[in-house]
């Protein structure tokens, strides 16, 4: 029962953030949304942004659950760019609502397991330091990152599907190659 009511929380959350502006919804709608008490709001998440981070989380375990065995990054990224889309608003509204630090930070929470799996896969046979596998995620987010807050900013103006296509032409696809010239 109460994974049913966490669930309708972050549910009724993202159906108000396809509607507002992050910093316009209060506990009180999103509690009103989907028929709970404040109380219950609280013992599930400490605020509204402990709930934003839970949802990406969510969405974002939902996208590396689709991911099949030797499956290259691209079409991981295309799950992603797919995901994006289709909650354009959603994304205007948190960018809007929260500025792009904040915006930041969920996602390279959410992303970073997404990225690493694919970084795994690249490693395999090899023996490259944990350090490097991690600084090889983390700027892979951020050039995601960058691309993305860019797209944004732009309005949401170009196709970020072509955007994040050319990004894993030059640089995903070579990830074994730099991890094999870099563990030698």
């Amino acid at each position: 029962m109460a994974q049913l009511t966490k669930t309708a929380l972050m549910d009724a959350f993202t159906r108000l953030l396809a509607q507002a502006p992050m910093d316009q919804i209060t506990v009180q709608a999103i509690t009103a949304e989907c028929g709970v008490s404040r109380n219950t709001f609280y013992y599930h998440f400490g605020d509204v942004y402990a709930l934003l981070k839970a949802v990406l989380q969510r969405d974002m375990d939902g996208l590396l659950a689709q991911r099949r065995p030797g499956e290259r990054a691209g079409e991981g990224l295309g799950r992603l760019v797919g995901y994006i889309s289709a909650r354009q608003r959603m994304v205007s509204h948190i960018y809007s609502g929260m500025g792009h630090a904040a915006l930041e930070e969920y996602l390279l929470d959410a992303t970073h397991d997404l990225f690493m799996a694919y970084i795994r896969d690249a490693a395999e046979g090899l023996n490259p330091s944990e350090e490097d596998l991690e600084f090889m995620c983390v700027s892979y987010q951020l050039m995601l990152l960058g691309i993305l807050l860019g797209w944004v900013r732009r309005g949401m103006k170009g196709d970020l599907a072509d955007l994040l296509e050319r990004a894993q032409r030059l640089f995903f696809h070579g990830t074994r190659r730099i991890l094999k010239e870099n563990s030698q």
